[in-house]
C-alpha cells in the first residue's frame, strides 16, 4: 500500500464516473469502464484507487467490478503502447512490465517493485562514484553485472526454465530468478535509472542486450550472469540453431517487441501446461499488442 494519494490521480473524478456508470444502460457500461481504468495511474492499484472513493454505497460498488477495471487498464495500456509503435526508448517499459506481471500477481505492489529497482540503482551509482577518477564505459558494465549477478544474484532458472512466474517482474525480483528475456528487463530499468545506454536485443531463442557508447559495444546475456559476449559468439549461436546471420536479430529491442515476446512465452508455457484460462488472458493480450487498428479496444 502506500501508493493512495497519486498526483495523477482524483477520487473526485472517479466517484462521478461510478455514478455514472451505475445509472448508465447497459450498452454505455463497458465504455464508461474503460474511462474508469484509463483514469488511474498505472502505480496504483485497483484497490488502492476504489478505497479512496469516500461515498460508502460507490466503494462497495467499485470493489465488485474492480476485476473488470483491472483488465481493462491493462488493455488499455497495451493499446497505448501499439500507438506508440516501435522507439528505442524505454520510457514506458517499467509501466509495460508492471501491467503484465500484475496478470500472474494482480496482488502485487508497485511500490515493492519500485523499491527494489532504485535500491539497486542506487548500489550502482554509489560504485560508480567510487571509481569516479577512472571511471570507463567497460568498466561501468562490469559494475552493473557484477551487482546484479554477484552481489544480488540474479540468475537464469535452468532448474525450472518453463516456469511462468519466470516472466513476472514481481516474483523475479523476489526468487532472483527469470528466463533471459525478463532478467534483461531488470537490467534495462536499473540502466535506465543510471542512465546507461543499454538495450535489449531480439536473438532468437535467446533474448541478450547490448551496450552501445561511442567507446564501447558489447552484449550482455543476463542468464548465464552478466557473462559478456561478441558479435561472433553471437552469430555462432545462431548457426548452431539453424538461424540466418540476418540483421534483425540484433536491432534494438523496443518495449512493444519486448511485451510482445514476453507474451508468447507466456502463451507457449500456458498451453504447455494445459492452462486454458492463462493461455486465453495471454492471447487476449497479443491480440492487442499485435494489432494497429484502433478498433482493438
Amino acid at each position: 500500500m502506500g501508493q493512495a494519494h497519486h498526483p495523477n490521480f482524483s477520487s473526485d473524478d472517479i466517484t462521478r464516473l461510478l455514478y455514472d456508470w451505475e445509472i448508465a444502460p447497459p450498452e454505455k457500461k463497458r465504455f464508461i469502464l474503460k474511462m474508469i481504468a484509463s483514469r488511474i495511474p498505472w502505480q496504483m492499484s485497483i484497490e488502492e484507487a476504489t478505497e479512496e472513493v469516500k461515498d460508502p454505497f460507490l466503494r462497495i460498488m467499485a470493489r465488485n467490478i474492480s476485476d473488470d477495471i483491472f483488465r481493462l487498464r491493462v488493455r488499455h495500456s497495451f493499446f497505448k503502447l501499439t500507438l506508440r509503435g516501435n522507439p528505442n526508448h524505454y520510457k514506458d517499459l517499467e509501466e509495460a512490465v508492471v501491467h503484465l506481471s500484475s496478470l500472474g500477481y494482480p496482488n502485487q505492489s508497485y511500490l515493492e517493485i519500485k523499491k527494489e529497482l532504485d535500491r539497486i540503482s542506487l548500489r550502482v551509482s554509489e560504485l560508480f562514484d567510487e571509481h569516479s577518477s577512472h571511471l570507463t564505459e567497460e568498466m561501468k558494465v562490469q559494475i552493473l553485472c557484477k551487482v546484479l549477478y554477484q552481489e544480488e544474484g540474479f540468475v537464469g532458472n535452468i532448474q525450472n526454465y518453463n516456469d511462468p512466474s519466470n516472466s513476472y517482474l514481481f516474483h523475479v525480483l523476489k526468487s532472483r530468478l527469470g528466463i533471459p528475456i525478463s532478467l534483461s528487463v531488470i537490467y534495462l530499468l536499473v540502466a535506465q535509472r543510471v542512465g546507461m545506454p543499454l538495450f535489449g536485443t531480439n536473438l532468437p531463442l535467446h533474448f541478450l542486450l547490448q551496450y552501445e557508447s561511442g567507446s564501447y559495444f558489447t552484449y550482455i546475456d543476463p542468464f548465464h550472469g552478466g557473462v559478456l559476449l561478441d558479435r561472433f559468439t553471437c552469430e555462432k549461436f545462431l548457426e548452431a540453431n539453424g538461424y540466418p546471420l540476418t540483421p534483425k536479430y540484433f536491432t534494438k529491442a523496443s518495449t512493444l517487441s519486448i511485451i510482445k515476446r514476453m507474451c508468447r512465452n507466456l502463451l507457449h508455457i500456458y498451453r504447455d501446461g494445459q492452462k486454458k484460462d492463462m493461455e486465453d488472458l495471454m492471447k487476449e493480450q497479443l491480440s492487442i499488442l499485435e494489432s494497429r487498428s484502433t478498433h482493438v479496444e
